[in-house]
């Protein structure tokens, strides 16, 4: 049986039998992963536990854990909305979404758009595509457009619009 050196992270181990660094080496992979930061700003895909939808993190760990495609892409104003919302993309559409500091606030805001979506209060809005507003716990989610797997995705994590076509 022979000797065999390995390297590893700047680390060499020599002279131990290769049955033995196997397993030793293993080990040190699985730990190195492990202790790796989520970032969360990638698409993290397969994790196994998915913590209820209460605001913007917990929406894409939502994604994340059902294996759903989403990426995070930058801030978005919306005139008629009271705080800066986030745009993500979910299966390669954009849609835009907007954290209040409680429901209550996302329940006011939530309050003043039409049934259709398409007026808010006395402002009358051209969108660009069939708008669909969603809204649980803190967020309000806005996604404009007619793709039935993005509209499934976000049904599935925010419950049916409360606005929209």
């Amino acid at each position: 049986m022979g000797l065999a050196p390995l390297a590893f992270e700047g680390y060499a181990v020599k002279h131990f039998p290769p049955l033995f660094c196997l397993p030793l080496v293993a080990a040190l992979a699985v730990t190195n992963c492990a202790a790796q930061p989520a970032d969360s700003n990638q698409p993290q895909q397969g994790s196994s536990r998915a913590r209820p939808v209460t605001d913007y993190v917990s929406l894409i760990d939502y994604f994340r854990a059902a294996e759903i495609k989403v990426q995070a892409e930058g801030k978005v104003e919306q005139p008629f909305l009271s705080v800066t919302g986030r745009v993500i993309k979910v299966h390669g559409e954009e849609v835009q979404v907007f954290q209040y500091s409680s429901a209550g606030a996302m329940e006011a805001q939530a309050a003043k758009i039409s049934p259709d979506g398409r007026t808010v209060e006395t402002s009358k809005i051209h969108w660009l595509g069939p708008p669909h507003f969603f809204k649980k716990e803190k967020l309000l989610v806005l996604y404009i457009g007619d793709e039935s797997k993005t509209l499934k995705a976000l049904e599935a994590a925010l419950g049916r619009q409360f606005a929209g076509q």
